[in-house]
């Protein structure tokens, strides 16, 4: 019998675990701004009521005879002990400078985390007289997006004199979430995977994916961030977005699909790329859906030229829900269930996978990996005296990343970019050409 405090890695835990080293450490360090000046001690109680309230912060990585293993730590002594490690307050931090706060940033986005010996996070109090921040990084294996923002959640509920619920340890496979229901439903299924996967092959012939990359490397080396606050209030994309009758998020993934586009208008095989992650939770039969850890796919949206930002935002769309419905369909049992095998593997095999596939330039090309957070308001407790001023998220990525929110009023992107191919001039020409895109759409509203 399994004990209940040890758990496999599922494959996407797997994957990050078998990354890790080449792809650079696979954390994600969240920068938040608070409104106003907050006790450090109460920072770093609900911190330690955080690793005990979510299991997965305590956990190490354990060797077992065929896979390895998530083991939860008991909250004792030694918890103590490597939360003291975890757990600094840093001083000499210019947060009143952002490229400096960037640069910081990015430092602790190449920090590796001790996996195998504890915690999987890490945190820095940064005292400030009118607005501290913190800098929360925890790796990957311990949950995805959604699962940050519970902790991130938590952590302002904490710090405004709420309780800190405990999360549910749940069991990390993704099988029911891509698998049909019943046996006879498999044949179909695999068929129209099949059939939908040569069909996408087909039209991939041909096309140029547009990048920002100026060369190819073998290796990873480093990962960087950038800041930026896109020439667009929130209120103002809600209404531009009305207008077009789309949604923010639809709009949002136009005008950037169409920045790495204009360029190339003259291309007819230019092609934009854009992976968007999946919550699998919402495919999960009801009352099954886990609710802390790592439930994440994606699917690509491949844009092409198109007259009008209208006809552009129709095809994202079509592109968009017939993604969906594949998932809802139960269209990708078939590989998804392949690549839940893949711990059985090995981590030195998986590693070897990793580094040929990138020296040999054949992971799959795409412009960027865009996630919209939305409006990250929902972080901050009802009636809360402490505040999310600013919130700047990260993760490393293979492709380019593109991390979008919402947060007092404006749009926000965080950019991280793999060093070893793409410069940062690089990265500063997109961001201005994405501001013309925002330009020129708000030259051409005629939103009241």
């Amino acid at each position: 019998m399994r004990s209940p405090d040890l758990i496999p890695l599922n494959r996407s835990e797997h994957l990050y675990w078998a990354g890790e080293g080449h792809l650079g450490p696979i954390n994600q360090p969240y920068v938040l701004r608070l409104s106003g000046p907050v006790d450090e001690a109460l920072v770093r109680q609900a911190l330690r009521e955080l690793t005990t309230g979510f299991p997965r912060l305590r956990s190490v990585i354990e060797p077992g005879p065929w896979r390895d293993r998530l083991r939860i730590l008991p909250d004792d002594r030694s918890v103590d002990q490597l939360f003291d490690d975890a757990y600094r307050v840093e001083l000499g931090v210019a947060l009143d400078d952002r490229d400096a706060l960037q640069a910081w940033h990015s430092a602790r986005l190449n920090e590796p985390l001790s996996l195998e010996r504890g915690l999987p996070w890490r945190a820095r109090f940064l005292p400030h007289p009118t607005q501290p921040a913190l800098l929360f990084v925890v790796h990957h294996i311990v949950g995805d997006g959604r699962s940050m923002v519970q902790l991130l959640c938590a952590i302002l509920g904490r710090l405004n004199g709420q309780p800190i619920a405990a999360s549910p340890l749940d069991s990390p496979s993704m099988h029911a979430a891509v698998t049909p229901a019943r046996l006879w439903q498999w044949p179909a299924a695999v068929w129209r995977g099949w059939r939908q996967g040569r069909a996408d092959k087909l039209a991939a012939q041909g096309q140029q994916v547009i990048m920002l990359a100026s060369r190819r490397s073998p290796r990873f080396t480093t990962s960087a961030i950038r800041y930026h606050e896109l020439p667009c209030p929130a209120e103002a994309m809600k209404q531009f977005a009305k207008a077009h009758r789309t949604t923010q998020n639809t709009l949002l993934t136009a005008l950037v699909a169409n920045t790495f586009l204009a360029p190339h208008t003259g291309n007819a095989q230019a092609v934009a790329a854009l992976r968007i992650s999946v919550d699998l939770r919402r495919y999960y039969p009801e009352g099954q859906a886990p609710v802390f850890g790592n439930y994440v796919s994606s699917f690509t949206v491949r844009a092409r030229h198109q007259p009008t930002l209208a006809a552009q935002i129709a095809d994202i769309e079509r592109q968009i829900q017939q993604h969906l419905a594949r998932y809802e369909r139960r269209d990708h049992a078939l590989p998804l269930t392949l690549y839940e095998w893949l711990p059985f593997i090995g981590r030195t095999r998986y590693r070897q996978l990793i580094a040929a596939s990138k020296a040999r330039g054949t992971l799959p090309a795409l412009s960027c990996h865009l996630s919209n957070l939305g409006s990250a308001e929902f972080i901050n407790p009802k009636d809360a005296r402490v505040r999310l001023q600013a919130l700047w998220p990260a993760t490393v990525s293979t492709a380019l990343l593109l991390g979008a929110l919402t947060l007092n009023g404006r749009q926000c992107l965080t950019v991280i970019r793999q060093c070893d191919e793409i410069d940062d001039e690089a990265v500063v020409d997109f961001l201005s050409r994405l501001d013309q895109q925002f330009a020129s759409l708000q030259g051409s509203s005629t939103v009241s």
